[in-house]
């Protein structure tokens, strides 16, 4: 009852909830209600981009077609050469991107021995894990960031080189 209060308490001075509360078996890193709220701020706004970009991609390919069947085949070639190579330029960005925000975190774990980290806005409440498993913890965060990186480049890498097969 008295962890509720403390809650609402905070949330109406506008405080978050990100704090380490300790309890019979271990300490728990408390949810940011705030970070929930940006949280689905941020996919609604994703979501809605995505949307766009698609609609947008869509329209360039309805243009394309159109040129190539009034027989301006070159210009049509040409604009989905360039469509294509943003698409896989965003493919990289968004794999660089991601990977980097993991590394960050994971790096922040590392150095803590402390998982999650200290700084980290979580969206429901977590057991905080200290020690080698933490670190474990860490290091697996590294692996999924340079995979992402990696798939992200890789892919752009691998569709430029199919591009050339078109010129």
């Amino acid at each position: 009852m008295q962890a509720m209060v403390a809650r609402l308490y905070a949330t109406r001075l506008g405080r978050t909830m990100s704090e380490v509360v300790p309890t019979a078996s271990g300490e728990i890193h408390r949810a940011d209600p705030a970070e929930r709220r940006r949280t689905l701020i941020l996919l609604l706004l994703v979501a809605a981009c995505g949307a766009l970009l698609i609609l947008g991609v869509q329209h360039e390919l309805d243009a394309i077609r159109a040129q190539v069947a009034n027989g301006s085949a070159d210009l049509g070639a040409s604009r989905f050469l360039w469509l294509a190579r943003g698409s896989f330029a965003m493919l990289a960005a968004v794999g660089l991107i991601t990977g980097g925000l993991i590394a960050k975190s994971a790096l922040a774990v590392i150095r803590e021995q402390r998982y999650p980290h200290q700084a980290a806005r979580l969206l429901r409440d977590r057991e905080v894990i200290r020690g080698q498993a933490a670190v474990t913890y860490g290091r697996l965060g590294i692996l999924l960031a340079a995979g992402f990186a990696l798939v992200g480049c890789l892919g752009a890498w691998a569709g430029w080189r199919l591009l050339a097969l078109f010129e």
